[in-house]
């Protein structure tokens, strides 16, 4: 078996046992999974794409705690239709600002770095975690559509005033409600297994001599001779 299906496979068995913990403890997951960034972020400094990346996540992550947390200080004595309303706003309104910097991500790296690292603005690529981590916030974000979406159909008689009779055949509408939880606990996993996957990733990349300058000092070089007599 080739060492990258070997790779893959144990990056899906990577993120099912980090599933799995979530599920089992949300609140210290989170926790930890904010302690890791920060390791990551500190022990591969160097890597400057990553640590902006996750710069990135663990801002808005920590956003999204504090609201999820007012959420459930401020509306404890609501009825649950209003606090899952609220909730599955509140993710759906980070998660598309974190899908919309890593859209231009690059771009936002560049800047930065020209502003404040202007020698090094060579560093900035796009990684494998700009395309995957894309599309993870892009499933994130459907998933919460569907949440909310379904969340106002199964509760149009609280929330829109409908008729019961209206309203009715709509009660059993669950099927996303039972499955967010699960949705969301595979989707934050692949968000840490991807990132450590990239790091690995970046760590094999052999290092690569600055070519361009030896090539205008060689061009340079061979103009002086030119134009002696």
């Amino acid at each position: 078996m080739k060492t990258s299906w070997l790779f893959y496979i144990a990056a899906l068995l990577f993120t099912g046992l980090l599933s799995y913990i979530h599920l089992n403890t949300e609140l210290f997951y989170g926790i930890a999974t904010l302690v890791v960034m920060t390791t990551l972020a500190t022990c591969y400094r160097n890597q400057v794409n990553i640590v902006h990346i996750i710069t990135v996540i663990f801002l808005f992550t920590i956003i999204e705690f504090a609201l999820f947390e007012l959420i459930d200080i401020y509306m404890r004595e609501e009825p649950p239709y209003k606090k899952n309303f609220m909730i599955y706003l509140m993710h759906f309104c980070v998660d598309v600002p974190v899908l919309l910097i890593l859209r231009k991500r690059v771009m936002y790296s560049l800047l930065f770095m020209r502003r404040f690292y202007p020698n090094d603005w060579r560093a900035v690529y796009i990684t494998h975690a700009d395309i995957l981590l894309y599309g993870i916030y892009m499933l994130f974000i459907i998933v919460d559509s569907a949440a909310f979406v379904e969340n106002l159909f199964r509760n149009m008689d609280y929330i829109f005033g409908v008729s019961e009779a209206t309203a009715k055949p709509f009660w059993s509408w669950n099927w996303v409600y039972k499955s967010y939880p699960y949705a969301k606990s595979i989707l934050l996993s692949c968000v840490v297994t991807i990132l450590l996957a990239t790091i690995f990733v970046e760590n094999q990349r052999p290092e690569q001599e600055d070519d361009d300058e030896d090539d205008s000092d060689e061009v340079i070089h061979k103009t002086d001779q030119q134009q002696k007599p």
